[in-house]
């Protein structure tokens, strides 16, 4: 079977078929989806080499997609196999709808496509993603891990996918409502909470073309959004036009939102990017 690996197209064929998918058998479809495309598999654990992370990756093959689109659809087929491990908005229930993949399927997933599961006990924003948040008393209480919803993986040195996790933190740490609710960008789909990432807005087959952001853990450093980083364009970034400060951009790329306060759904993070020691656990 042909397995031309500039195209985006056998990704996004692979997500539409999970969204059409009944029943059971689900895992053996993704399986053999993997044996029949080694090359796509081979390119992902290829961006997660330590050296990747100072390669741009942006430039479209001729005819094709670029690396980061390819790898973004595979992001988009993740937020598929998360779904199930996710509350309706609402959180009226404590087990997720019917309808969504089995939980089994993920992490089978991501374990045939090369990726090593995130072992961290320790909350840190790089590996985990805040699902909820349970006030402490103590507003100053850092926060700290009550439970894993669903695995994070590496693939190499690259982050593939936070850890959801359940927290509880001091509000000056985390606030609940607001770390657990706001805006989560760079993200499609979430069942619990609002989403943006920059396919948002753009037509059906116009949105494929959006850049995967890549973190890595290298060198004793975790490298956010090095993309941006290898921009040669990219200017020093400080207070943007919604009157962020620094540190508050700076917060928006390591959790992805907000955490103490909500700054609202019409940012532009994605030109941010962030190094800082990689803490032991």
């Amino acid at each position: 079977m042909s397995d031309d690996v500039h195209s985006g197209h056998h990704w996004r064929s692979l997500y539409e078929s999970i969204l059409a998918h009944e029943g059971d058998g689900l895992t053996g479809l993704l399986l053999r989806w993997l044996e029949e495309h080694p090359a796509h598999a081979a390119e992902v654990r290829d961006a997660g080499r330590p050296e990747s992370h100072l390669i741009p990756l942006g430039l479209s093959h001729e005819g094709g997609y670029s690396p980061l689109a390819r790898l973004y659809a595979v992001n988009r087929v993740l937020d598929l196999l998360t779904l199930t491990y996710q509350d309706p908005p609402d959180d009226s229930a404590a087990t997720p709808d019917e309808g969504y993949p089995p939980a089994g399927v993920y992490p089978a997933f991501c374990e045939a496509l090369g990726a090593d599961r995130i072992g961290r006990q320790s909350f840190h924003p790089f590996f985990h993603e805040i699902v909820e948040v349970r006030q402490a008393d103590d507003p100053d209480e850092p926060p700290f891990i009550n439970e894993e919803r669903w695995p994070g993986y590496l693939v190499g040195s690259m982050l593939l996918r936070r850890a959801g996790v359940v927290v509880t933190a001091g509000a000056r740490h985390l606030v609940r409502g607001v770390a657990d609710r706001s805006t989560l960008y760079w993200t499609f789909w979430r069942r619990s909470r609002p989403t943006h990432d920059l396919s948002h807005g753009w037509g059906h087959n116009s949105q494929w073309s959006t850049d995967f952001r890549r973190d890595y853990v290298v060198g004793g450093q975790l490298h956010y959004n090095v993309d941006q980083a290898l921009n040669p364009d990219d200017n020093e970034w400080g207070e943007d036009e919604e009157g962020l400060d620094p540190v508050s951009m700076t917060e928006l790329v390591r959790y992805r939102c907000g955490t103490v306060v909500d700054h609202g759904d019409d940012l532009f993070p994605y030109d941010g990017h962030h190094v800082e020691p990689a803490l032991p656990d």
